[in-house]
């Protein structure tokens, strides 16, 4: 029973199943016909609005590309002005170096300026350059107005040059040789440079170690008219110095003998002492050994002839009538010339070597003036020294002026001891050696009288 049961059931599940698929298909048949017509709607929906999306899609996908374009070329131009500003940063720094670098370089030549020009134009050119040098300092001042100030200067430079070069004539203060400030012109014609005050006095102008204004230098009272009417005329002769004023300086520092000697020092005056003293000595002793005369041959032939003939009267008159030690001798000698030859020769050579001393006394007073004198000089540079010294701890080695004293005093006391030395060796060789002759002579003269008196 239960086997047939189970067919039967799937039979009638099959046959109710039927009819509701068939109800199924046939819903699903509408639905079908519903979504194609739907679908057709669609279609056509989609067909009609393509075409417009088509052309926004187009006109979308050209905006598209032309704002990539747009944006492309926005970032070549923001490059572009990156890179332009990045060089114009960097131009503007190597402007900025090249206003500082020129501006450096007018300041330079402002300052050469100033000291380049005449102390007498400084009157003129003292307030533009001032405020040229002062501008660099201010904060309150841009670029442009520093160049103006400076630039200023560089046009008053030049018209300077235009001036000079036909003389250039201007009012101004000068300090005149007695030291007073006077108003007066100033010429200057290139280098050269002139001051005529209104009192009529006139010199050039010059720059004095210490002051910050002109000194007129007095060149003579003959060119005091010559230079005023130059200043007033503005034409006329003028005196040049080629040296461009080294002459008047040079002859500034000339000076007398006796303020030679007294830059010297204490130490001069034994210098010049043992100098007066040698000369003196050796005066006195030229002319004493300038009137001493020698024998001649003639002389000792006579007395000789005198003896041999037996006339010793005679020859004793002859010995007298020579002069000087020499006669002494030659009367010592006629008077023992009877004697033996052992005791005249004797006789001759005492009577030589008295007269020796007494031609030669003095003469080693002025060796030692010849010896001592440099020692003193020495003694002075020494003392001059330490003078110096003395100076620099107090001033310092920066001014030379101070220091002249010293170093003057130790130069000048070796130069006259050298003065003294040299002259004194010379005379007393001199004098010496004449002395030395007359001994000689006297010498020669006794040797041919004593061989004479005994070949007789």
């Amino acid at each position: 029973m239960k086997k047939y049961l189970l067919p039967l059931l799937l039979v009638i599940s099959t046959l109710s199943y039927g009819q509701k698929f068939e109800q199924a298909s046939k819903n699903a048949e509408e639905d079908l016909k519903s979504s194609l017509s739907e679908l057709a709607e669609l279609r056509k929906v989609v067909v009609d609005e393509r075409i417009p999306l088509s052309n926004e899609i187009n006109t979308l996908e050209s905006e598209a590309i032309q704002k990539r374009r747009d944006a492309s070329h926005a970032a070549r131009l923001r490059d572009n002005r990156n890179v332009d500003l990045r060089g114009f940063e960097n131009r503007i720094a190597r402007l900025k170096d090249n206003n500082n670098y020129l501006s450096s370089l007018l300041g330079d030549y402002i300052r050469r300026f100033e000291t380049q020009v005449h102390i007498g134009e400084l009157q003129l050119f003292e307030d533009i350059i001032t405020v040229a040098k002062n501008s660099q300092e201010n904060i309150n001042l841009s670029g442009s107005d520093k160049f103006k100030t400076q630039l200023a200067v560089i046009e008053l430079a030049l018209d300077r040059v235009n001036d000079i070069v036909g003389g250039n004539i201007f009012s101004g203060k000068a300090i005149m040789p007695d030291g007073l400030y006077e108003e007066g012109n100033f010429i200057v014609i290139g280098p050269i440079a002139y001051f005529a005050s209104n009192k009529g006095i006139a010199g050039t102008a010059e720059l004095a170690l210490g002051s910050t204004n002109a000194v007129v230098q007095d060149i003579g009272e003959e060119h005091y008219e010559t230079i005023s009417t130059l200043a007033s005329k503005g034409k006329g002769n003028a005196p040049i110095d080629t040296t461009l004023g080294d002459a008047l300086k040079i002859a500034a520092t000339e000076e007398t003998i006796i303020e030679h000697i007294k830059k010297g020092g204490v130490v001069m005056f034994p210098i010049l002492g043992l100098a007066a003293f040698a000369l003196l000595i050796a005066i006195f002793k030229w002319f004493e050994l300038s009137g001493i005369k020698p024998a001649r041959d003639n002389d000792v032939r006579i007395i000789l002839k005198h003896l041999k003939d037996g006339e010793k009267e005679k020859a004793l008159a002859h010995a007298k009538s020579v002069r000087g030690p020499v006669g002494e001798m030659l009367t010592s000698a006629v008077e023992n010339a009877d004697r033996d030859k052992e005791i005249l020769e004797e006789v001759i050579y005492e009577q030589i070597i008295t007269t020796q001393p007494k031609l030669e006394r003095m003469l080693p007073l002025i060796q030692v003036t010849a010896a001592t004198a440099p020692l003193l000089g020495l003694l002075g540079t020494v003392t001059g020294m330490i003078k110096t010294f003395r100076l620099i701890t107090v001033f310092g080695t920066g001014d030379a002026k101070s220091l002249s004293t010293g170093i003057s005093e130790a130069l000048i006391t070796t130069e006259f001891g050298l003065i003294v030395a040299i002259p004194a060796i010379i005379l007393g060789a001199i004098l010496s050696r004449k002395a030395r002759s007359v001994v000689a002579s006297m010498e020669q003269t006794a040797v041919s009288f004593v061989n004479g008196v005994i070949n007789k």
